[in-house]
């Protein structure tokens, strides 16, 4: 009777893909019998990072693949059962591994004649790392920005907006300052504080892996107010802020006449000390003037934008408020640099967000909407509950229900905690 070929590969098989698949049908074809030597999680961690998926689950997954006849523990040379331990234990003859490189255990391995090493050529397409550094980069507006050229980004006030906007397949999350004003029961004229900002924005961002652009108004104060809200805001992981020419205390652009603004020059200023002041080249300031709103007209908006464009701004936003939106139209063919442009069309909702792109803006910002929907609804609902003196017709007509209420926490989270540490 012909001896089996034993094969052994051993990998960590964290967000399975077809790399892993391709690597286990060339490993099989060296052999009759092959064998994955898994990496547990405190192994993996200590040699790489923190798994995504657990030790019990990538086994799982694992051995449902037709090719893998057996998949065990393997805790390289950290602690009990070695790579060595099993090679000599399950009489491998032939360990295989990617050619992209060969780590120090399999040319031991060799050296020990324990068995033949065989480097089988990787999949060039994708690994994991390729997969980690895909997710984390969907969080950054400049990757959104090369990857797709026109961005749609939807105001959310708290973690389940933030979580619905994501399972509409929007591209990102506008934090407002507007609306986190209105929800404190404040007006916004900049009595809404940096830190307050700061914790409504932290759980959004906790929630969210899409990108998160906060609205600070015009950045809390003056230079050095700015520069400390760049540090606070990149810190917690957001994207970019958006910063206005506003002077303290502001007025909603959306009421009111022509109002004083900030020198230009001034603005500049913090724009360079707040693009200075940031970590990393992905965080992304946004240049906001109110020149255009507030009546100044299209060549100072444009002067304006300009020069902040030149002190570094990522982007610049235009605001109008013209409501049948040729004025915001036009901005685009005045601009004439490639810098990104971004339009919020709350004052002309009829025009379609192709029609903006066309017209040569990169970024769409939807920045009220969620929390007027929200606002309409509930006072809906109590005048129904009013009326009828109970829940009743309320409930009948939702199509929410406390499961995907639920749904919507990370209830499945808690679930596998609970799973991997008490369930013993």
């Amino acid at each position: 009777m012909k001896k089996k070929k034993i094969v052994y590969a051993t990998m960590s098989g964290d967000l399975f893909h077809r790399g892993h698949l391709e690597f286990i049908k060339k490993a099989k074809k060296l052999g009759d019998f092959l064998i994955i030597g898994l990496h547990p999680d405190d192994v993996t961690k200590r040699y790489k990072r923190e798994p995504i998926v657990p030790f019990e689950d990538r086994k799982k997954i694992i051995e449902s693949v037709r090719e893998v006849d057996m998949v065990i523990e393997d805790c390289m040379d950290f602690r009990k059962p070695t790579m060595f331990e099993n090679l000599k234990k399950f009489k491998v003859n032939i360990a295989v591994h990617g050619d992209d490189w060969l780590p120090p255990l399999y040319e031991k391995a060799e050296r020990r004649r324990l068995c033949k090493v065989v480097q089988v050529k990787c999949y060039p397409y994708i690994s994991t790392t390729k997969l980690l550094k895909e997710i984390r980069s969907a969080k950054k507006l400049k990757y959104l920005l090369e990857k797709k050229k026109k961005i749609v980004i939807v105001s959310a006030g708290d973690a389940l907006t933030a979580k619905l906007i994501e399972e509409a397949e929007f591209d990102g999350i506008w934090v407002s300052g507007f609306e986190a004003s209105a929800r404190l029961g404040l007006a916004d004229n900049g009595c809404i504080t940096m830190t307050e900002m700061l914790n409504t924005t932290k759980t959004i961002v906790d929630a969210s892996t899409l990108p998160v652009i906060v609205d600070v108004d015009n950045g809390y104060g003056g230079l050095h107010n700015f520069i400390r809200t760049v540090r606070e805001f990149e810190k917690i992981g957001c994207a970019g802020v958006c910063v206005e020419d506003n002077i303290f205390p502001k007025v909603n652009s959306l009421w009111g006449g022509k109002l004083p603004l900030l020198s230009m020059e001034e603005h500049g200023v913090k724009i360079r000390a707040g693009k200075d002041a940031q970590k990393t080249k992905d965080f992304v300031i946004i240049a906001r003037t109110e020149a255009l709103i507030r009546g100044y007209g299209m060549q100072e908006a444009i002067k304006r934008a300009k020069h902040y464009a030149k002190c570094g701004a990522d982007m610049v936003l235009m605001h109008s408020r013209e409501s049948t939106g040729k004025e915001a139209l036009k901005i685009p063919s005045q601009w004439q640099l490639s810098v990104p442009l971004v339009i919020v069309p709350t004052k002309f909702p009829q025009l379609t967000n192709r029609k903006l792109f066309d017209a040569g803006f990169s970024m769409i910002v939807l920045a009220n909407q969620t929390e007027r929907v929200k606002i309409q609804a509930i006072r809906e609902s109590l005048k129904l509950i009013k009326r009828h003196d109970c829940i009743g017709p309320i409930e009948k007509g939702l199509s929410a229900t406390l499961d995907d209420m639920r749904d919507l926490t990370p209830i499945r989270e808690v679930d596998e905690i609970d799973r991997r540490y008490r369930a013993k």
